[in-house]
């Protein structure tokens, strides 16, 4: 009896730290999405190809070594997750471009630094 109650404790403890994060990542995203909307959406298109990828990895992996390769379902499968894969690299490899770029005030401040003074003294 001792730990089933434990184990709901723990369970409640868990459910409520998710909670917790998850009230945290909907916060941070709205601040980001406020203050740098293309960045914030670069960032969550990011790590969602990220975890497509490695879903659609798992997929393949499950399909090339646990399914009979004569199945009707296993090519559309198997290439799917392939398809999915390198779409995914597309994608973070754009969002890492944005995300990579210098803003417009980087850039401003790198052409004021650039630019040459006046000096009177010469």
């Amino acid at each position: 009896m001792f730990g089933l109650y434990m184990l709901a404790v723990y369970l409640g403890i868990a459910i409520i730290a998710a909670g917790f994060v998850a009230l945290l990542v909907v916060v941070a995203l709205a601040v980001g999405l406020v203050t740098h909307p293309i960045r914030t959406l670069a960032l969550v298109f990011h790590k969602l190809a990220a975890l497509a990828a490695g879903l659609a990895l798992m997929l393949a992996l499950i399909a090339w070594f646990w399914t009979d390769h004569s199945k009707s379902d296993f090519v559309p499968c198997f290439w799917g997750s392939i398809g999915v894969i390198v779409a995914s690299i597309l994608i973070r490899m754009l969002a890492e471009w944005i995300l990579e770029r210098p803003t417009r005030a980087e850039r401003r401040a790198m052409k004021r630094a650039a630019a040459p003074t006046f000096d009177s003294r010469l």
